[in-house]
């Protein structure tokens, strides 16, 4: 494996040990281990972001209800 430095503050790499799963582990495993807990592994599909999309144009139109109004539509 190829190794390069990299600098970090002082305070990043106490951050970085606190966050080491075992005493051993290296720092590179732990910044690993910390971007892959971050990945989206179901990204938003098309038809969501469409729905995201319209749902926000409604807001702007001020096509909305109270609350209460919608749950007494729906009898919750």
């Amino acid at each position: 494996m190829e190794t390069i430095p990299i600098r970090i503050r002082k305070e990043t790499k106490e951050a970085l040990m606190k966050f080491r799963a075992h005493p051993r582990e290296t720092y590179d495993e732990v910044i690993a281990r910390l971007m892959s807990s971050q990945t989206d592994k179901d990204p938003i599909s098309e038809d969501t972001l469409k729905a995201i999309e319209e749902g926000l144009a409604d807001i702007r139109k001020g096509k909305t209800r109270e609350l209460n109004e919608f749950c007494e539509a729906h009898g919750i």
